[in-house]
């Protein structure tokens, strides 16, 4: 009788400190994801802080496009002669920077199955549309090169080789652009420039070129407008984490 007793104790002994280990193991399993996952929240805010920044500069920057079509579109309803302004304003219209979201944290979460480790629904919510809307918009961060291409082969290459020497340009797309001028050119012979550029404003085509690429730019810079909308929802959502 001693002896089941015993064995009853033993028994219930090893049961408890399989249940308590078990235990232990779980709460420091859940103390790791709970560190895991505070650490996941720290750099989806870093990654859209910087989206944040990014998108601010581009609208700046497509602005500033913007600003120098129209300069060319008024150009060629009042025909005057060629100047450094209009040059400048003719190159810069076709300058293009790229802009691409941070998804190296996100697409580790999908990929790892460490979503789960957000428990806020809503921010998972948050993250998903705010890249899903990243991506529909992605043709729209991409103006046609139509224009480009017609532009700079009118502007004498000797010119743009000056433009890119001494002035801020997007030709390396991986480099952030410097801003837009005033910058430093000598010797254009803007007569000769002048003679070039006239047939373009008789092509009704390069006007709705440039036309169109100006309604482009405005798209662009409405849907940044809406990309940081979301990027500011969902940085007040990891703010309540």
């Amino acid at each position: 009788m001693k002896t089941n007793t015993r064995l009853v104790g033993e028994f219930f002994l090893i049961v408890i400190g399989v249940l308590v280990a078990l235990m232990v193991e779980t709460a420091l399993e859940s103390r790791k994801d709970d560190s895991l996952g505070d650490e996941y929240i720290a750099r989806i805010k870093d990654d859209i802080t910087a989206d944040r920044v990014a998108i601010e500069n581009r609208i700046d920057f497509f602005s500033d496009v913007q600003s120098f079509s129209n300069d060319v579109l008024v150009w060629l309803q009042t025909e005057p002669p060629v100047d450094r302004d209009l040059l400048l304003a003719s190159f810069y219209s076709a300058e293009v920077w790229p802009f691409i979201t941070i998804v190296s944290t996100y697409d580790d979460l999908l990929s790892t199955g460490n979503i789960r480790l957000l428990e806020d629904i809503d921010l998972r919510m948050g993250l998903s549309s705010y890249h899903n809307k990243a991506n529909a918009s992605r043709k729209g961060w991409n103006p046609s090169e139509d224009y480009r291409e017609i532009i700079r082969g009118v502007i004498p290459t000797d010119i743009q080789a000056q433009l890119r020497r001494n002035c801020p340009t997007t030709d390396n797309m991986d480099e952030e652009p410097t801003g837009f001028p005033p910058c430093t050119l000598s010797g254009v012979d803007y007569d000769e420039l002048s003679r070039l550029f006239r047939p373009l404003q008789s092509d009704v085509q390069f006007q709705r070129t440039l036309t169109y690429r100006h309604s482009e730019v405005g798209v662009m810079i409405y849907l940044l407008t809406q990309q940081a909308v979301y990027a500011d929802g969902l940085l007040v959502q990891i703010e309540k984490q």
